[in-house]
């Protein structure tokens, strides 16, 4: 797909080498090279370097408006049709000057898709309505769905994950 956006990749080695490399430059990206959790996998696909920022940037709208961020070295990277952003210090996608910094243009992309839990409505709700947002729930650190994850230390029996609990107050 042509004039898509996807923001924003945790990957702080992939933006380092994409600013060594400098603009235009094209290299196999490999994604998730030094991630160790199960939510993580490792991929790899040519890429052309389109931005890059320092990530210093204001929020301006949601939970990040008025806010200074520092996201570390950000790249933009072409990726077939599609800009991903990369960014190098964690946070959630919920505000459009990730993609704006990068002089990337919302409103003109075919298609957005962020990575965010839902922080992401308060900031994009000047481009996207919620008639146009399609939510998609994939495995992830912060997936609603707790019976994706192994649980190691936690006390049983717990709500909602074993059938047949009850709450009581005794």
């Amino acid at each position: 797909m042509k004039g898509a956006l996807f923001g924003v990749i945790f990957d702080p080695p992939l933006a380092a080498e994409a600013h060594k490399h400098g603009l235009h430059y094209n290299f196999t990206a490999q994604f998730n090279r030094d991630e160790s959790t199960n939510f993580s996998e490792k991929w790899s696909a040519p890429a052309r370097v389109a931005a890059l920022t320092d990530g210093y940037c204001i929020g301006r709208r949601g939970i990040y408006a008025g806010q200074r961020l520092v996201l570390g070295p950000c790249a933009a990277l072409a990726v077939g049709g599609i800009t991903v952003v990369v960014i190098s210090h964690r946070v959630q996608c919920a505000d459009p000057v990730f993609f704006e910094m990068m002089g990337l243009d919302i409103a003109k992309a075919r298609s957005v898709a962020v990575k965010s839990r839902g922080h992401f409505r308060g900031g994009f709700d000047e481009f996207f309505g919620p008639d146009r947002i399609v939510e998609v729930d994939l495995p992830g650190l912060t997936s609603p769905m707790l019976n994706r994850f192994q649980w190691t230390r936690l006390p049983r029996p717990v709500i909602p994950l074993d059938e047949g609990v009850e709450f009581g107050l005794t």
